[in-house]
């Protein structure tokens, strides 16, 4: 079972933790292992900054494409402050491997904590800044508020999850809905969008980045 978790990376690079402990969760779940409390914390931070540098992604690309280059760098510089904590706990930047069944392959290492809170902050100026460049710029604004309108409906009858069954005003979330991990001991809101275009997608995701950051500082309180 831990020799499928490299696979797992590759599954979703931008985010590959996050498919770690998927993983590792089901292996679990089905073999009844319980996993120790702090372990489980981390797993959490984890989960939330894949979360937030997939968001980034998703953002800063979809921006590129409409021509702004310059927020492209914003969102990377964030990527980056990540990648420089995964680096530290296990030697990978992308492709990290870093779950095992019943726990995780690496511990904190000293410093670890304090540069992550480092990193938040660093996650939150970007995210101002990208907010300053992008929410209401006139062509931004143009080029996405009422492209691809989902309903929720259609989106539940498509098979969609995550940001995007959410920005069709579906509040639908796994961590609240059937929570796991800890995750019902955290305090955050579920990001919701009216009329599910384009506009609703950047907007979810954006709001989910805040969230996350919430989740990190209080998980790493803990």
């Amino acid at each position: 079972y831990n020799q499928i978790i490299p696979y797992t990376d590759r599954l979703n690079y931008c985010s590959a933790p996050l498919n770690n402990n998927t993983w590792c969760r089901s292996v679990e779940k089905i073999l009844q292992i319980k996993v120790p409390p702090r372990a489980e914390v981390v797993r959490v931070i984890l989960d939330e900054f894949s979360r937030i540098i997939d968001h980034l992604v998703c953002i800063i690309t979809q921006v590129l494409d409409l021509g702004a280059l310059t927020n492209f760098w914003v969102g990377f510089r964030a990527r980056e402050a990540v990648y420089n904590l995964f680096e530290k706990l296990c030697g990978a930047r992308l492709t990290v491997s870093l779950a095992r069944i019943g726990g995780l392959g690496f511990d904190l290492p000293e410093g670890w904590v304090k540069l992550a809170h480092e990193t938040c902050e660093t996650i939150l100026a970007a995210h101002k800044e990208l907010d300053g460049l992008v929410t209401k710029n006139r062509i931004f604004v143009n080029r996405m508020v009422g492209i691809t309108k989902i309903s929720g409906e259609d989106a539940i009858r498509w098979g969609f999850t995550g940001p995007c069954l959410r920005a069709t005003g579906v509040a639908r979330d796994l961590r609240v809905d059937e929570p796991y991990g800890g995750y019902e001991n955290y305090d955050f809101d579920i990001p919701i969008g009216s009329t599910g275009d384009c506009y609703d997608r950047y907007m979810v995701r954006m709001e989910e980045i805040l969230q996350s950051v919430s989740i990190i500082k209080q998980a790493l309180d803990n």
